[in-house]
């Protein structure tokens, strides 16, 4: 009865809390190169090497940045920055918050022993942090160019409405112009009518 109760509790667990959630999430490793760059071509070969092997393909994620793009070189610019170093030329390896300026074999076990040491006390990836400060300055940019055209676009309307309601006012005071015109136009030949009446009778007794 214990065994059975044990087992449904564990169960429970399980459903509540999946493994994929209890497992550490792949550390990214960025390798910043050039085309061309022979040194960057043997780190890559070493990354892609070290991927496939059981005791490392579960902790890393290799993410591959060519400088030729200017906002990559201004990303391992601004890395650099933040890591307070100086970068002098690819290939620029950063894990967590470590790096390695250029590549040879020797440095082999230290980036094994880098990678590992992130894994495990799930470091702060720098790179993404400044991407995803890259990105919020970017959204709030277009918040605000969208709020500026939301804005423009009720002024505008604002606008209109007040100028339509201009026109109708003055097609009204015209209107009123023409009908006032038109009563007067009526009444004036029936006055001419009068005064040659008038004048016919006066005539008459003259005579």
């Amino acid at each position: 009865m214990k065994k059975i109760k044990y087992v449904l509790f564990v169960l429970v667990v399980v459903a509540f809390f999946p493994l994929s959630t209890l497992a550490k999430e792949k550390v990214n490793v960025y390798l910043f190169k050039r085309d061309g760059c022979n040194f960057c071509a043997n780190a890559l070969t070493f990354f892609n090497t070290l991927s496939q092997e059981n005791e490392f393909k579960n902790y890393f994620n290799l993410v591959v940045k060519d400088v030729n793009s200017k906002e990559n070189s201004a990303t391992m610019e601004k890395t650099a920055k933040k890591l307070g170093v100086t970068v002098n030329g690819v290939p620029f390896i950063v894990i967590g918050e470590q790096h390695f300026e250029g590549y040879v074999s020797s440095y082999d076990d230290q980036i094994k022993s880098a990678i590992k040491t992130a894994y495990e006390n799930e470091s702060q990836d720098v790179v993404a942090a400044l991407l995803a400060s890259k990105a919020d300055d970017n959204s709030s940019a277009t918040t605000i160019i969208i709020l500026l055209a939301v804005i423009s676009g009720v002024a505008f309307l604002i606008y209109m409405a007040r100028d339509t309601k201009d026109l109708v006012i003055e097609e009204k005071v015209i209107e009123k112009e023409v009908v006032h015109n038109k009563a007067s136009n009526k009444k004036t030949p029936t006055k001419k009518k009068t005064n040659t009446k008038t004048n016919s009778t006066k005539k008459n007794k003259k005579k």
